[in-house]
């Protein structure tokens, strides 16, 4: 098979495009934050006009188009792609987000003005994708996840001048940048269908997601302080929604130097629970793992995308297919010289890649909750995830907050596990005009 991976690193002498690429998701938050802000006006002050409205709608309208249009330069600017040395053939796009940068961005400036000089600590964030299709899977796909983390953590570039704010994304090897070879799809297949007597084995399995695991950690380990004293000031973070968040579990296992200085955030995770170790057999399928748990997530999950699709503008455009910005971003990263691994060989490979992601989450993988701090949010409503007996207990007791593990919080919402993303936007700008004031 000819590889095409000559072309996979920006060349230096190319000059960027002047037009700026602009995230499907941003005119929606736009729109979202339109929505809410009048419907919050209209219900406080039955007085107001159309006019009263939009004098106040606008003005945060462009303040947060300012941001995404920084934050949507930043991904596409620093988008690259990962060759693994330990995993030959296998690579993953990922993009770089400079905190500081995008503030000074907005601003017009080269950086942030509250920056200190002298020795400075870090916060460093990396966000896991969640499971994609082709030709979904790279970073652009989890960029109304990287909007809220880059905007959630904005008002400490003034209260922490002394800091550095980092954050990367992380694509799917099985994406359109992505590549994978027989070998990967087989230690993929070989977890999925691994049968062990003792749970605990499970967990110390090379197979399955933890193969990501391993290649994500031979990533981060170039990327990421290598001090290992307690008393670092650097911080980590790692959040993953979804598939995404059984990802962020299995890399954080294979990097035990980070763990004192480690926090992992989840969202809905899905494919996390126990395997059972039974298999059976289908047609054109062959052998697949059996597990309620994980028929449940793998045929519910599809049915609410579904449902949405008919009524969320973002699920809508996450999984219609090819859109004008997907479509878009593409062209400007061929500008660049990023070309895909996109060959009918190398997009079956990736299919059958796709297929074996997804009997692991028939499987299922338990979350570590032991070794290091994570935080686990659950929609109360995932049809999922969720069984009726936890969404009975959460009605009886009205509890929102729960013991998920030895070292790990968890928390439940009143939602399903397409979160409903407006309820970001009144954070966004609240932590826009605390960072300005």
């Amino acid at each position: 098979m000819e590889s095409n991976f000559d072309g996979l690193s920006p060349k230096e002498n190319i000059n960027l495009p002047k037009t700026q690429w602009r995230s499907s998701y941003n005119p929606v938050a736009l729109t979202t934050l339109e929505k809410i802000t009048s419907e919050k006006i209209r219900s406080t002050r039955l007085e107001a006009t159309d006019d009263d409205i939009l004098k106040e709608v606008k003005p945060k309208q462009e303040k947060l188009g300012r941001y995404l249009d920084a934050i949507d330069k930043e991904v596409a600017d620093n988008f690259e792609v990962f060759e693994s040395q330990e995993h030959p053939g296998v690579r993953f796009s990922h993009s770089l987000v400079d905190v500081n940068k995008v503030a000074g961005l907005v601003h017009s400036r080269s950086s942030n003005q509250e920056q200190e000089k002298g020795p400075r600590s870090k916060l460093t964030y990396v966000i896991f994708t969640g499971y994609q299709p082709l030709p979904g899977g790279d970073p652009d796909d989890e960029i109304h996840a990287v909007y809220d983390r880059v905007l959630t953590v904005l008002p400490e570039i003034k209260t922490r001048p002394d800091q550095d704010i980092e954050l990367h994304v992380l694509g799917l090897p099985s994406s359109m940048w992505g590549s994978v070879t027989e070998e990967w799809i087989k230690g993929l297949e070989k977890g999925a269908l691994e049968k062990h007597e003792d749970p605990k084995e499970y967990k110390k399995s090379e197979y399955g997601f933890s193969q990501h695991g391993s290649l994500y950690a031979e990533f981060l380990k170039t990327v990421l302080n290598k001090n290992q004293d307690p008393q670092s000031k650097e911080r980590v973070m790692f959040y993953g929604s979804s598939m995404g968040a059984v990802l962020a579990s299995e890399t954080a296992k294979k990097l035990p130097e980070i763990w004192n200085r480690l926090r992992v955030l989840v969202d809905v995770p899905t494919g996390a629970h126990q395997p059972t170790g039974k298999t059976i057999k289908l047609p054109f399928v062959g052998e697949m793992p059996f597990s309620g748990k994980g028929i449940q997530a793998t045929t519910l999950f599809p049915v609410e995308a579904l449902i949405r699709m008919a009524f969320d503008p973002l699920v809508k455009q996450s999984l219609g297919g090819k859109n004008a910005a997907r479509q878009a971003f593409v062209d400007f990263q061929l500008e660049r010289g990023m070309v895909p691994h996109d060959s009918d060989e190398e997009n079956q490979l990736k299919k059958d890649a796709n297929l074996q992601q997804i009997k692991l989450l028939i499987r299922g993988t338990p979350l570590d909750t032991k070794d290091f701090r994570s935080y686990v949010v659950q929609g109360m409503r995932d049809p999922a995830t969720m069984g009726l007996k936890q969404v009975l207990h959460f009605d009886e007791k009205g509890k929102k907050f729960f013991k998920a593990g030895n070292r790990s919080l968890g928390m439940g919402i009143n939602y399903t596990h397409w979160m409903d993303r407006g309820r970001w936007l009144g954070k966004w700008i609240r932590n826009i005009e605390q960072y300005e004031k």
